[in-house]
């Protein structure tokens, strides 16, 4: 080896050809060797032997070289755009964009900098700046597939469809065969409800790569999301062939065969969902296993794990004002369900009934627009109507921040067209889990779960990442000036006998289970002339179930499927049924307080999540508690001994009557005061500087302005 200054030179020189040739053993070598020593070691030998370390897989390594080049006066662009790819590869984003900053500082723009620059915000979900860095790359290199593909990455997540779409099909323009992009403009079309478009989006990214495991996944949301679960599962049960590993897949799978009560193997496919959840394999989302036996430790299990892989806590923010010691409270709930929907079909009137001089209402609303009845009526409750549809969760987040929201109240959980990413960013220094999804979020930025002592015991928290709050009677909000139309016909009229006892239970099919149906079908065997009247969902369900009935030897004529209906209509429908049969794992949730409302009795069973305990809770607040049972033998009891006993039965009835009038569960002023109280003592621990601790509320009292039906 050569010494002196000229030495270097010579030696870096032949280290060179020995990399370009190839020979990176003996470029190595002689690096290491002029590294070892000492003196002003040139920054291109580190740079060198960094992208040795890369290209064996030593990451590390190769960062950590990187570094040391930066620290050299002589130090390129290079160094420091390969040093941020690290970093970004590393998962630190922040660090990669100082270090593109620097490189950009020597060098001037240049294209690949500017690319990466608008990557590493996009992971930071900084998708403005992203489009901004990404808009001047593209000044320099327009016709880069990547790019647009990147930039259509981002307009989805700010919910600007079209202009997503746009770009996709930009980067099809340039490079038909991105399978990415193919899939992406799926997506895309989707949210557009462009589903015909969509699958053929889908079938060009699977032509140009059969079986690719994300375009798949994508196509099967789709088909589910638009009730096609037969071609759905075709498309999971392929995927679960070609990757039995796939995350969620499994997941996804169980909740389309539930939606088609396809029950074969039911028992052992839920067991084998549940041990790899155990395990921490990213088996399910959070609503496919709400309709299962899953115990609430799987529940928290699967919530935490989904959680941390789609939806972690972003940046912390900083900054929130101290709590105000007087002044109104501001609550902001966010929904996609601000029209005729069934969240706002319970909460419609709860809203009217805040106490305007205490609290400042602020409706955050995403989702389609959907210009209704119900719309105009939650209009006129808020103090504060602000459509978000089309901004980014980050942005929706920072203008909740800029409002001065106290409490973010998230209505929708995991439920469809839920947007989780907003309470990542932290929308207010108090974020609560309240109604859209019945069980824990499993993060640590949603400080509370509204909830009832029926619904989560003391000694249940525990499979909680929230604060449990407890209100008294229920936690449900109802409309106690639900209309009920005048008029309901006949039996006959809705396909029923006109004689017979009507067993009816109107739960989404996918609720329902064999080890229920059994049930159900026994009761059927045991009064002559009953009849088991159902929600139709889809046909395949349909057929299934009469299949069902047929092997448990019961005529299916003797299962009559009621079609959708208008509320009220569907509400009056309620007087020609005699009994409403909860389902077991998932509970009446909404159609229990109808079924409620409308006069019908209801028959539950309370199982061990806070969904298999919500019917408990309602008929628990409208006092009713005879009718909830503990186990299967008890249920099914209960239920043959009401329908062989028409005084007994009529007694529920006409306790029920009265008691609408002045149970807790149909008082919405008095609920709204106990849903304030709740409030308050959340905003007096943040007052006092306080962390999030259990809340159990105490009744604020039967209220004076409830009205009489």
């Amino acid at each position: 080896m050569a010494s002196g200054t000229h030495g270097v030179q010579h030696d870096l020189a032949i280290a060179t050809q020995y990399f370009r040739a190839g020979q990176t053993g003996m470029a190595e070598a002689v690096l290491k060797s002029l590294v070892a020593r000492g003196g002003s070691t040139p920054a291109r030998a580190f740079e060198l032997l960094a992208y040795i370390a890369g290209n064996r897989g030593d990451l590390p390594a190769c960062e950590g070289l990187l570094l040391q080049a930066t620290g050299r006066p002589d130090c390129s662009p290079e160094t420091w755009f390969y040093l941020g790819r690290s970093q970004l590869e590393r998962g630190d984003a922040r660090a990669a964009m100082a270090s593109f900053e620097r490189a950009i500082a020597q060098a001037g723009d240049f294209f690949e900098a500017l690319h990466e620059l608008g990557v590493a915000h996009s992971r930071l979900g900084e998708h403005e700046a992203a489009l901004r860095r990404w808009a001047a790359a593209a000044r320099l290199q327009p016709n880069a597939p990547e790019l647009h593909f990147n930039m259509g990455c981002s307009l989805d997540a700010l919910h600007r469809f079209e202009q997503a779409l746009a770009s996709y099909e930009q980067a099809l323009r340039l490079d038909a065969r991105m399978v990415a992009a193919w899939s992406n403009r799926g997506v895309t079309l989707s949210q557009l409800a462009r589903t015909a478009e969509a699958l053929q989006s889908y079938d060009r990214a699977l032509a140009l790569q059969p079986g690719d495991v994300e375009v798949l996944m994508n196509k099967a949301a789709t088909l589910s999301g638009t009730r096609r679960y037969e071609e759905a599962l075709a498309c999971l049960d392929e995927l679960k062939r070609i990757a039995p590993d796939a995350e969620y897949v499994h997941g996804m799978a169980l909740h389309a065969r539930m939606h088609l009560c396809d029950w074969q193997g039911l028992e052992s496919r839920w067991q084998e969902l549940f041990e790899r959840v155990r395990r921490g394999e990213k088996a399910s989302t959070p609503f496919a296993l709400a309709a299962t036996p899953a115990d609430p430790g799987v529940l928290l299990a699967c919530a935490r794990g989904f959680m941390g892989d789609k939806h972690p806590a972003r940046v912390a923010v900083s900054g929130f004002a101290e709590a105000k010691d007087e002044g109104r409270i501001r609550i902001g709930y966010f929904s996609a369900d601000f029209h005729e929907h069934a969240t706002s079909q319970l909460m419609a009137r709860m809203f009217e009934c805040h106490d305007r001089t205490r609290f400042e209402l602020f409706a955050f609303a995403f989702g389609k627009q959907v210009h209704d009845g119900m719309r105009e009526r939650l209009v006129a409750a808020f103090d504060h109507f602000i459509e978000v549809s089309d901004l980014g969760d980050a942005e929706i987040a920072a203008l909740a921040r800029s409002r001065g929201i106290d409490i973010a109240v998230d209505l929708k959980g995991f439920t469809q067209d839920s947007r989780v990413d907003i309470f990542a960013h932290r929308a207010a220094p108090i974020q609560v889990n309240f109604l859209g999804f019945p069980g824990t979020m499993g993060c640590d930025y949603m400080d509370y779960i509204v909830a009832d002592g029926t619904l989560i015991l003391d000694d249940e928290a525990v499979h909680y990442s929230e604060k449990v709050v407890r209100l008294p009677h229920s936690y449900q909000p109802n409309d106690n000036t639900k209309r009920i139309a005048p008029q309901a016909g006949d039996r006959p009229s809705q396909g029923l006998p006109a004689q017979g006892f009507v067993f009816a239970s109107f739960n989404n099919n996918y609720k329902i289970t064999p080890d229920m149906f059994d049930v159900w079908m026994r009761l059927l065997g045991a009064v002559d002339g009953s009849v088991l009247w159902l929600l139709e969902g889809n046909a395949t369900a349909r057929n299934r179930l009469d299949d069902e009935a047929r092997r448990r030897g019961i005529d299916p004529a003797r299962i009559v499927w009621a079609a959708r209906a208008p509320l009220d209509v569907h509400l009056a429908r309620h007087a020609h049924a005699d009994l409403f049969l909860d389902t077991l794992y998932c509970n009446a949730h909404t159609t229990c307080s109808d079924a409620l409302w409308a006069g019908l009795p209801v028959l539950t069973l309370a199982g061990a999540s806070f969904a298999s305990r919500v019917a408990a809770s309602l008929l628990q607040a409208v006092g009713l508690p005879e009718l909830i049972t503990r186990d299967l033998p008890g249920y099914e009891a209960l239920a043959l001994a009401l329908a062989r006993s028409p005084d007994r039965l009529a007694e529920l009835r006409g306790r029920l009557a009265a008691n609408r009038a002045t149970s807790p569960l149909f008082d919405t002023p008095r609920f709204t005061l106990n849903l304030e109280a709740a409030y308050d003592a959340m905003q007096a621990r943040r007052r006092q500087g306080l962390a999030p601790e259990h809340l159990r509320i105490a009744d604020a009292g039967t209220s004076p302005t409830m009205p009489h039906h």
